[in-house]
């Protein structure tokens, strides 16, 4: 199991990358959802980045995207627990 601190930076190395001009990440940041400020192609390289991370890590098979848009509306915290979950099962 990968620790929430572990997630955490996989994320904001993620969203470094696609995200350009990108100040510290709050967690609390809705990252999909209506009230989310990314566009939808930044939120699919964030979320496939996260994947290869987490592939690196050896959890091989971790389908984040559908999981991500079964959701409404998600912030960072809420991914990161959606990410735990999807990796423990």
């Amino acid at each position: 199991m990968l620790e929430k601190t572990a997630i955490s930076k996989m994320i904001e190395k993620a969203v470094s990358e696609a995200i350009k001009k990108n100040d510290l990440l709050d967690l609390n940041t809705k990252f999909t959802g209506i009230n989310s400020t990314f566009e939808s192609i930044d939120i699919v390289q964030i979320i496939s980045s996260v994947e290869d991370q987490l592939e690196e890590n050896g959890f091989e098979g971790c389908d984040l995207l559908e999981r991500t848009f079964e959701t409404d509306e998600l912030d960072f915290n809420d991914f990161i627990d959606l990410i735990q979950r999807v990796i423990n099962e």
